[in-house]
Parts: C-alpha cells; structure tokens; sequence
C-alpha cells in the first residue's frame, strides 16, 4: 500500500524556521488508516485540524484493510518506518500514535534531538487485545513503549486517568488531557432521520463482545425491555463466535451489518436511545474510555446509555446528557431504554444537552486547538 500523506500541498523543507514559519510536524501512525475507523478519524481530524491553525504536517501511515497476517503487519511496520526516518530530519517536531512499532522512529528522534509528542489512547494491556499474536513479547514491547514515553518531550492523553498513568511510567509530569471529539459538521441534531416502521434504540461499531453485544441482544429479549422498540445494531462481525447470534437474529433485534459512515448520522438522529453498553473483560477500563461513538452519538442530540466506567460515565453525569447503568447488565439496560421511551420529553432535554455539549467542549476542532497549545508549550512558542 501507497504511504498516505496528509499535507498534500505542502512538503516538509529542510529549512530553519524563522519567526512567522509554523513548526513542521511529522506525525507518525504505524496503525492503517481504515476509513470509518475509531483510529483513522482521530489521526485525520487531528492533522486536518493543525493544518487549519498553519501548521504544515506529514502524516507518515498506510491505508488498506483492517487486517493482515502478520508478515502483512511486520512488511507495514517496516514501511511506516523506513518512510518515516527518511523525513525526520526535515521535522521541527515527531507526533507519534503511541505504539510499540514505533520504537526505532523514537530512538531515532531522541538521537536528533527532535522533540517528540505521544498519544496514548489505552495503557499498554489494550495493545495485545488489539494484537494478541504479539502477547508472548509483551514484557520487551511494553518495555519498549515505556521507554518512549520516558524520552517523549511530552504526552498527551485521552482521559485524564490516563494522563496519571502515562506520567507514573515516563516519571515526569509533561502530560496534558486531550480527549477525544466528534466532528460536528456530520454529526449534529440537524439533517435527516432515518424512517424505520417502529422506534428503535441503536448502537454502532464492531461486533465484538467488549462493546456489550451479548449485553443488548439479552437486554432486548428482557421482560423489561418496552413492548414494539426495536433494537438496532449497525457494525460488522468482529468476533466470530458472535456470527450465529446475530445473523439468527429476530424481533425486536435488527443487525445491519456494516452501515457507511454518511449513512450514521440520520440513525442516530431517529433513535429513541443510543447505546454504549461496553464490558470490561480485560480489566483495563480503569483507566477511563471515552470510544468515538460517544461523542459522535450525542452530537446528533439523542440521549446515550453508558456502562458506569471512568471517562463516559462521567461525561454522561457531568453533562445531563443520558443514563449510566452497571456494565453487563442487561435487566438495567432495559429498564434504562423503557425510561427513555416513557419519557420523551426528558430524553429530548438529555439530547439537547449532550449536542450542546460537544458542540461547546468536544468537537474535533476544540481538540485540535487544545493539540496545538501542547506543540506550542513543548517548543517554546507559547
């Protein structure tokens, strides 16, 4: 796959920056660029937020599929790499996606003296969930991503228990909170609603059995699920020990597999409850999680229900903006849908709050802007 530059127009020079120049940044993603995907957006709006401001950036990643064998995965490592060395010594500063393939590109910044920013979105056990292939080298790689964070000029990270955590491994208290964000020209109460012959409650994303599949499909079976409310379930099969489930699947349940990303919007809008019932088998919710789909559901104005975990628990009572119940719990995840449906007056107002919340506080623009304050600190600019 082609390497996928993000600053078409503007090439990283080898030049001195003089007073008016922005610093060039070279922002390295050893993650593929799958359209659609949780990291794919927020390394897009990132980068297409910093060039707003004028900050000239290469975005050193690959687009492709989602998977790969693991020479598929190794050969990309390499790429991303080798791509990525020879445009370092251009770079004014490195903006690593936090990932342990991404070590020799760390080490080579630390011998230039380049000053380097890393995003953390989940403690070091996320990353062999994501990779498992990679768990028998977890004790080298996690020592290896502990060190990058020990030389990174400063960390950004996205909730703030994540923020005490990356500054206990790295030992200093360079460590800024920029979460994540919703990008509210998409997402947002006005524009089209999906007709469907009932109303129905809705959930996004992959079908894996941490994001609470199991959960809903019991949940809507459940005596207090409420009587003619469908259950929604836009996503492709992740894990495939789902697959009979949900393919089997009948009234109140709807499986649409994988929805476009354009087409989200209007489903959620026509939603009477949005769903974000997440499990924490690998124990690593501690930490706070703040998924995408959150912020994306509340910016279209309906009102979302959350497990009681650190980080969207929190955005959800802070905000008004929906309900939190126990994680793995599908009697409560009922009882939460059936109290939104009585309601419709409350859950338009829960709604209102939340879009109005992102639109204020967590729009992909504000978290460029906060992501531009941390490059400025980091250089001297400020």
């Amino acid at each position: 796959m082609a390497l996928y530059k993000a600053a078409s127009s503007q090439n990283l020079r080898a030049l001195p920056l003089n007073a008016t120049e922005k610093p060039r940044i070279l922002y390295v993603c050893c993650e593929r660029i799958v359209p659609g995907s949780a990291a794919a957006t927020h390394v897009l709006e990132i980068c297409e937020g910093l060039e707003r401001r004028g900050y000239p950036v290469t975005l050193v990643a690959e687009r492709g599929a989602s998977r790969s064998g693991l020479a598929g995965q190794l050969g990309r490592y390499a790429r991303v790499t080798l791509s990525a060395l020879a445009k370092l010594r251009r770079a004014d500063l490195v903006y690593f996606r936090s990932h342990f393939a991404a070590f020799p590109i760390a080490l080579a910044a630390k011998i230039f003296g380049k000053p380097v920013i890393q995003e953390i979105n989940g403690v070091y056990a996320e990353a062999f969930v994501t990779h498992p292939r990679f768990k028998r080298l977890k004790g080298i790689l996690t020592s290896l991503q502990r060190l990058q964070y020990r030389w990174a000029s400063a960390l950004i990270a996205v909730t703030p228990q994540l923020v005490a955590w990356g500054s206990a491994e790295a030992g200093h208290a360079r460590a800024f909170h920029v979460g994540n964000g919703a990008n509210t020209k998409v997402f947002s109460p006005e524009g089209p609603c999906a007709e469907r012959e009932r109303p129905y409650a809705f959930f996004f994303g992959g079908m894996t059995r941490w994001h609470g599949v199991e959960v809903m499909l019991k949940a809507a079976r459940s005596p207090a699920w409420p009587a003619g409310v469908e259950l929604v379930m836009a996503g492709p099969i992740v894990d495939e020990s789902l697959r009979t489930a949900l393919e089997g699947a009948s009234a109140p349940v709807t499986w649409l597999d994988r929805v476009p990303q354009a087409e989200l919007p209007a489903l959620i809008r026509s939603a009477v409850a949005a769903l974000v019932p997440s499990v924490d088998p690998s124990g690593i919710t501690a930490h706070g999680i703040t998924p995408l789909k959150l912020f994306e559901m509340l910016a279209c104005g309906r009102p979302v229900i959350v497990s009681d975990f650190p980080g969207m628990a929190d955005i959800v009572r802070g905000g008004g903006c929906g309900l939190v119940v126990p994680s793995g719990a599908p009697g409560a995840l009922a009882h939460a849908v059936a109290r939104l449906v009585a309601d419709p007056s409350g859950a338009t107002a829960m709604g209102a709050a939340g879009a109005a919340l992102i639109a204020t506080a967590h729009s992909w623009d504000v978290r460029a802007a906060e992501t531009a304050e941390v490059i400025r600190t980091v250089l001297g600019t400020e």
